[in-house]
């Protein structure tokens, strides 16, 4: 640590990218800032300074989203690092949400897992740091999570993905199901969808019919390189 000051060398194949996400009538509603390239410790830190309410603009985003990759909760300073975000972002009437694809096969055993649920149910009782469930596809199964997704405030869907456009074009009844299942998942935990890497019209109208409360992804809005 006594090099902190230098900069990484690797840091110029890595940059910062922050996207828009919008309400059902495309209404500003929040920003996700995410890391492009390997997502090293160096990085995350830039990624918080970039969240900072001291770089607030005219905005009026309420929410602050960050993509994380779910080992890098198991570093103890990162982990205040974001308590100290939520809580400067809080001052500031702003909500700071880690969004994380949590698979739970990428943990390594038992142990490494009910370390991973401590450290998630610690951001949620320690500060106002909400969750985001990421890349929730359609044949995600409880066996699956790593936690419950009452634990979650948001799941964020890629959408379409290809099952569901294979299914409308074979006239399945995939839709229909999708969206029992999601009103299933709202009345249970009170979670609320974004739909994702949205990208063209007919995705939009797709998603549009479907009980998503906001959406991401190129049509509404591409990612800014910061």
């Amino acid at each position: 640590m006594n090099s902190e000051n230098a900069v990484p060398a690797d840091t110029a194949h890595l940059s910062l990218t922050r996207q828009a996400i919008v309400e059902r009538n495309h209404a500003l509603w929040g920003h996700e800032v995410c890391i492009i390239g390997e997502p090293l410790e160096h990085a995350y830190n830039e990624a918080l300074r970039h969240i900072s309410p001291r770089r607030k603009t005219s905005s009026s985003a309420s929410q602050t989203f960050l993509r994380v990759d779910q080992s890098v909760l198991m570093n103890e300073n990162f982990i205040k690092q974001i308590i100290q975000a939520a809580r400067a972002l809080e001052e500031h009437t702003q909500l700071l949400t880690l969004s994380i694809d949590n698979p739970l096969d990428a943990l390594p055993g038992p142990v490494e897992r009910r370390t991973m649920v401590r450290q998630l149910y610690r951001l949620k009782d320690q500060c106002d740091v909400q969750l985001a469930f990421s890349n929730y596809r359609l044949d995600t199964k409880q066996a699956d999570l790593l936690v419950d997704l009452k634990l979650y405030d948001f799941i964020k869907m890629p959408f379409p993905d290809s099952a569901l456009r294979l299914s409308l074009n074979t006239r399945s009844d995939l839709f229909d199901r999708l969206y029992d299942r999601m009103l299933e998942l709202i009345s249970a935990t009170r979670v609320r969808f974004i739909a994702d890497n949205v990208e063209f019209d007919d995705s939009a109208l797709l998603a549009k019919n479907l009980p998503f409360e906001y959406f991401q992804g190129g049509y509404y809005s591409p990612a800014d390189r910061l």
